[in-house]
């Protein structure tokens, strides 16, 4: 089983009407995490050019259905603003590091200001990576 343990980078995006169609959604930001031996994942989800904004990260590691999807990640964040944000993604295989795409939905009060129900991909890549 996969694990999140450690720091990693997170970038995520956002629908716009103009052109491009998709633009940055919130500022880089820095999920700190552990996963337990069951696969229970949880941190904090921190933006530093953002005084104050954390999200507390809680949920699991999901199995791959072989053949069909990818071991993957089923997270919420909550926190800033009040929020509730729901992230799906899944582990890319033959990256050389961890890399996980996905999907974000604001749920409620995204600090960003967006409607709830907007959703746009995320990816997370380690903070550091070994070469």
């Amino acid at each position: 089983m996969a694990n999140l343990n450690g720091t990693w980078i997170y970038r995520s995006f956002r629908p716009d009407n103009d052109p491009p169609s998709l633009v940055p959604w919130a500022p880089p930001g820095e999920l700190s995490v552990t996963t337990d031996k069951t696969g229970n994942v949880n941190g904090k989800l921190k933006f530093p050019s953002v005084t104050g904004l954390e999200l507390t990260i809680s949920g699991s590691i999901t199995p791959a259905v072989v053949g069909k999807l990818p071991e993957g990640i089923e997270l919420t964040g909550e926190g800033g603003h009040q929020s509730v944000n729901k992230l799906r993604g899944y582990f890319i295989a033959g990256s050389p590091s961890p890399v996980i795409v996905g999907t974000i939905v604001a749920v409620k009060n995204d600090p960003a200001g967006r409607p709830n129900g907007t959703s746009g991909p995320f990816v997370l890549f380690p903070a550091t990576t070994k070469g």
